[in-house]
């Protein structure tokens, strides 16, 4: 359970900036955001950590087939917009159409990406690092 928590922390975090991102590059110029929105983008933000870490906490006793997972991304990239999209109709940032469908498959694409350049990097900083651990442990 600690380790779901941990996860559901670490990628709430990383979904808010990368949400806050989005809005920031959405209010260049005139455009600006009610107060009430950022507690709307922490609910957001939760709700998709928490389905991310969900699908991140799935430890297979054996390998995934490729085919398994692309459906799994596929299943989580739809969910999570069907999140946004709700929860963005709900408090009114996007629009109940097409055009509005788009703009959220778009915006969670970019925080997707954010969010997996992030981890990535993480993710290669602690296994070059757990290298070295392993590499100095064998020479003493």
């Amino acid at each position: 359970m600690l380790g779901f928590l941990k996860k559901f922390i670490s990628f709430f975090i990383t979904i808010n900036s990368g949400i806050m991102l989005v809005v920031g590059l959405f209010t260049i110029g005139d455009a600006t955001i009610p107060a009430d929105s950022i507690w709307k983008i922490f609910i957001v933000s939760g709700l998709t950590a928490l389905v991310t870490a969900g699908v991140f906490s799935i430890n297979p006793k054996r390998p995934m087939k490729r085919m398994v997972n692309v459906l799994i991304f596929a299943g989580h990239f739809i969910s999570l917009c069907a999140i946004v999209f709700i929860g963005g109709t709900k408090f009114g940032w996007f629009e109940l159409s097409l055009k509005g469908l788009l703009w959220v498959a778009g915006s969670v694409g970019v925080v997707y990406l954010f969010t997996a350049l992030i981890f990535t990097l993480l993710m290669n900083k602690e296994a070059k690092d757990l290298n070295e651990a392993l590499k100095d442990y064998k020479e003493s």
